[in-house]
C-alpha cells in the first residue's frame, strides 16, 4: 500500500485522500482480494479508526472493498461492529447491502456475533432490525449470539438479547440450542457463576430446559457441583433447585450413571474436590450410584499405589536382600581356617571365605533370592512401563510386591533359626505357618479375581453394572467357543500351578520342621 494512502486512512485526512485519487484514478481498484488477504485495505483502516467520512468516500470509490477480508478474516462490517462504530455500520449496509451481514470470519462468526461478544448493544439492535435472519445464524462451533453473549460475561447484553428475541418470537429456537459440546446457554452461565443471568434465563418459565444435558451427560446443576467452589455457589444452587433443576443421576439413574461418572473422570479436573463436598451434599442429594461409589473407591485405592511408592519399597527390599545374600547369617570362615561353629573338627579344613552355616542356609538363600529378584523385577518394570499400560501394570506390580515382602520375611525366619537354635523353633513355627496362611489367602483371592475376569470376558459370569457386552459374546460363533475352551484350559493350568506351589510349600515346611526337630533333639 502507498504510504501516503495509509497515512491518509490512519488520520482520516480527506484532502490528502482526494489528492491521491486525482493522481491515480484506479488507486482503490488496485486492491484485489488476493492483496487484501495479506494486508488491511484502506476501508479496513478507516472503519477500525472510526473515520466515517473517509469510509464513505472509499465505499463510493470501490464498494467491493466492503466484502474483502483482512488477514484476521474480518470484513469492514466485522471491524465496525467490534469497535462500536454504529454510523459506519449503517453506512456500510445502506451503501453496499445487507449481504454484508452474512460474511463469516475463520470461526464462522458474523458481524452480529462480534457485536454480541463485545457487548455492543446499539449495534446488535441495528443489525437485528436490518437483518433479523443473522440473529439466528450459528458459528462453526454451533454457537448462537446468546452463547457468545454469555461467554462475554455481559449481563446487559444477555438481558437485551433475551427480551429482544422474546419479542420477535425467536427465543424458543435459540434459548435451548446446544453448541458442538452439547452445552446450552444455561450451562455456560452456570459455569461462569453468572447469578443474574441464570435468574433471568430461569425466569422465562418453561422456555428454559433447566435439566438439559450436554454431551458429557451433565445438567446445569452437575456443572455447578463438579467445578471448584466459589463465592455465591450456595445462592446459585438454590436458584437452580427452585426452578426444578436436578442432577443427571436423579433423572434417569440407570441410563445416566455410567455416562455421568465417565465424563466427570475425563473432563479437565472435573472430579469433585474435597473442599466442595458440602455443596454437593446440599444440592446433589445421593448423587452417586453404587457403580459411582465403587469406581470412586477403586480410584482412591489405585492412587495409593503410585509408581514412586512402589519404586522406593522395591529398592529398599532389593537392598536388604542383596546385602543379606552377601553377608549370610553366621558369617564366613576366617583366613586362619578357624570358625565359631560347635563342630570345629569337621570345619578345620574348610577354606576361608565360605559361609559357616552352609547347609543350614539352603532355605534362607532360596527365600532371599526370590525376594531379591521379585523386587528387581518391580524396578525394571517401573523403568520400562509405558503410560498407556499403567493401570494393568500397577496391579501386577502390587502382586509382585506381595511376593517380595513375603519371601523377605521367610528369609529372615530361615536365617534366624540356625543362629539361635531350638530357642526360636516354636515361635518361628507359628510365624511361618501364619505367614503361609496369609499367602494362601492372598493367592486365592487373586486367583478368584482372575477367574471371574476371564468368565466375564466369555459371558459366563454376570457383568458389572454399566459394562457393555462385547461383540464376540453377543454374536457367538466359533470364536466365542474357542475363547471359552481357552479360558477353561487357563483356569485348569492355573489351578494345577497353585496346587503344586501349595503342596511344595507344605512339604518344604514339613521337612524343615522335622529337620529342625531332629537336630534339636
Amino acid at each position: 500500500m502507498d504510504p501516503r494512502l495509509e497515512k491518509a486512512c490512519h488520520t482520516g485526512n480527506l484532502s490528502m485522500f482526494h489528492g491521491l485519487l486525482q493522481e491515480d484514478k484506479l488507486l482503490l481498484h488496485r486492491f484485489s482480494s488476493i492483496i487484501t488477504a495479506s494486508i488491511d485495505n484502506p476501508l479496513h483502516i478507516a472503519v477500525s479508526l472510526g473515520h466515517t467520512d473517509l469510509a464513505n468516500e472509499i465505499i463510493i470509490g470501490n464498494p467491493d472493498l466492503s466484502s474483502d477480508l483482512n488477514p484476521r478474516t474480518l470484513s469492514a462490517l466485522h471491524l465496525a461492529s467490534a469497535h462500536g462504530h454504529l454510523e459506519i455500520v449503517k453506512l456500510l449496509i445502506s451503501k453496499v447491502g445487507s449481504n454484508l451481514c452474512f460474511l463469516k470470519d475463520k470461526d464462522g462468526r458474523l458481524a452480529i456475533h462480534i457485536a454480541a461478544t463485545k457487548g455492543r448493544i446499539d449495534i446488535l439492535e441495528e443489525l437485528i432490525k436490518i437483518c433479523p435472519e443473522s440473529a439466528r445464524a450459528l458459528t462453526y462451533q454451533h454457537e448462537s449470539i446468546l452463547h457468545l453473549a454469555v461467554q462475554s460475561n455481559s449481563f446487559e447484553t444477555i438481558e437485551f438479547l433475551v427480551n429482544k428475541l422474546e419479542d420477535d418470537g425467536d427465543i424458543n429456537e435459540l434459548f435451548n440450542l446446544k453448541d458442538d459440546k452439547g452445552n446450552t446457554i444455561l450451562h455456560h452461565a452456570v459455569a461462569r457463576r453468572q447469578l443474574q443471568s441464570v435468574k433471568l434465563l430461569l425466569s422465562k418459565g418453561d422456555v428454559a430446559e433447566v435439566n438439559a444435558m450436554n454431551d458429557k451427560g451433565l445438567t446445569a446443576l452437575d456443572v455447578l457441583l463438579d467445578s471448584p467452589r466459589e463465592y455465591g455457589d450456595l445462592a446459585l444452587g438454590e436458584v437452580i433447585r427452585v426452578a426444578g433443576g436436578k442432577i443427571a443421576s436423579e433423572m434417569d439413574p440407570q441410563q445416566t450413571s455410567l455416562e455421568t461418572n465417565t465424563s466427570r473422570n475425563e473432563s479437565s479436573g472435573t472430579t469433585t474436590p474435597p473442599s466442595r463436598s458440602w455443596v454437593s451434599r446440599l444440592f446433589g442429594g445421593r448423587r452417586g450410584t453404587r457403580l459411582q461409589r465403587r469406581t470412586k473407591k477403586h480410584d482412591e485405592v489405585e492412587d495409593d499405589y503410585t509408581p514412586g511408592t512402589l519404586m522406593v519399597v522395591a529398592t529398599l527390599i532389593a537392598t536388604i536382600t542383596f546385602q543379606s545374600g552377601l553377608n549370610p547369617p553366621g558369617g564366613f570362615t576366617q583366613d586362619n581356617g578357624k570358625n565359631t561353629t560347635a563342630d570345629n573338627s569337621s570345619n578345620a579344613s574348610t577354606p576361608p571365605g565360605l559361609a559357616i552355616l552352609r547347609s543350614k542356609l539352603d532355605f534362607f538363600l532360596l527365600y532371599d533370592m526370590i525376594g531379591l529378584f521379585a523386587s528387581l523385577s518391580i524396578i525394571l518394570i517401573l523403568i520400562c512401563m509405558r503410560p498407556r499400560k499403567k493401570k494393568i501394570m500397577m496391579k501386577i506390580l502390587v502382586v509382585v510386591m506381595w511376593v517380595a515382602v513375603f519371601f523377605t520375611a521367610l528369609a529372615f525366619a530361615s536365617g534366624i533359626d540356625p543362629i539361635f537354635g531350638n530357642s526360636t523353633l516354636s515361635i518361628l513355627g507359628y510365624l511361618v505357618s501364619g505367614w503361609f496362611l496369609l499367602l494362601a489367602i492372598f493367592s486365592s483371592s487373586v486367583f478368584l479375581l482372575v477367574i471371574v475376569y476371564l468368565l466375564r470376558k466369555v459371558g459366563w459370569w454376570r457383568k458389572k453394572e454399566g459394562d457393555k457386552v462385547s461383540n464376540i459374546v453377543r454374536n457367538g460363533g466359533c470364536l466365542l467357543r474357542c475363547m471359552r475352551i481357552g479360558v477353561v484350559i487357563i483356569i485348569l493350568l492355573f489351578s494345577a500351578f497353585l496346587s503344586l506351589i501349595y503342596w511344595q510349600t507344605v512339604e518344604v515346611s514339613r521337612v524343615e520342621t522335622s529337620t529342625y526337630t531332629r537336630e534339636n533333639t
